[in-house]
């Protein structure tokens, strides 16, 4: 009877040690699966990030390249003016007077388009690196607004241009920058818009609206975000309907808000474009709206 017990505890131990060893092994074989899982999981998610960021390189380079192209366009139209206009007056010194001032009229106007070329192309970077020096002070926007509206349309350009201002209209702001915003939303309906264009503006709150509208073909609906995105055109390519680097609407918006506006689009009936600028009239008010947009974008 003890021999039979002593043989019973003996199976069991030996039993007990197999099984112990059984369940060691499967450990030891499910930990394994389990690196080699984790292993290649990490090396799928490698690929797939490496695949990420070669994508997303060569979209950066196409953006690259096609504002290398775009720019270049730019800068050589006004170039050529200025340098075909310089010819002429330097080989011919018994024009009439009427055509030298004609002359350097055109080649002070493409100089100008030529500066403001640069300076659109520089101030999203300075934007961006928050390195852009704005000085604000209590202005004429009216005064702005005219101005602008005569440089942008000197002769209309076979446009039927009408600027709705009252006069003497005070704001807060960095002149500089705003005539920056007002020219690319003109400079927009000169180039996309149709033969008629509209400047106008009504007080809101403490912000006066400056709205220029067109009664071109619009924007289609599916770009209405887009327009405002940079380097975006709605039309692109051999199609596009003008040249330009698509920067005009990224750099008002981005202007207008740092100064505690707005730009927005809004559809014009029956058909036509409304692209609407906000200036503040205060300094406490830009204020209130520079620190809300921020505290909006720290809590996003």
């Amino acid at each position: 009877m003890l021999r039979t017990l002593a043989s019973t505890s003996i199976l069991a131990q030996a039993t007990w040690s197999s099984a112990l060893l059984v369940g060691v092994g499967l450990t030891a074989l499910a930990a394994g699966a389990a690196a080699g899982f984790n292993g290649w999981r990490l090396k799928a998610r490698s690929a797939e990030l490496a695949s990420e960021a070669k994508a997303d390189l060569a979209e950066a380079d196409a953006i690259k390249n096609d504002f290398v192209t775009m720019v270049s366009h730019e800068f050589r139209t006004p170039l050529a003016s200025i340098a075909g206009f310089a010819q002429v007056l330097g080989s011919w010194r018994d024009l009439p007077d009427g055509e030298i001032d004609e002359f350097l009229g055109v080649i002070g106007l493409e100089t100008k388009k030529l500066g403001n070329l640069v300076e659109d192309v520089l101030v999203i970077p300075r934007l961006e690196a928050g390195r852009l020096k704005l000085n604000p002070e209590v202005f004429d926007l009216s005064a702005v607004v005219y101005e602008t509206s005569s440089i942008v349309f000197p002769s209309a350009g076979g446009k039927e241009v009408s600027v709705s201002i009252p006069g003497g209209i005070p704001a807060w702001g960095d002149p500089k920058r705003v005539e920056q915003v007002i020219r690319n939303l003109l400079d927009n309906a000169n180039k996309y818009g149709g033969d008629q264009v509209l400047v106008e503006g009504f007080t809101l709150g403490d912000h006066f609206v400056i709205v220029v509208s067109d009664n071109g073909k619009g924007v289609p609906d599916d770009a209405t975000d887009l327009i405002f995105e940079h380097f975006e055109q709605v039309s692109k390519g051999d199609a596009r309907i003008s040249q330009g680097i698509g920067l005009g609407l990224p750099i008002a918006r981005r202007l207008a808000r740092a100064m505690g506006g707005d730009v927005w689009y809004e559809r014009r009936f029956p058909t036509g474009s409304r692209f609407c600028v906000s200036i503040t009239q205060t300094e406490e008010s830009a204020m209130r709206v520079v620190e809300e947009r921020e505290r909006q974008a720290a809590n996003a």
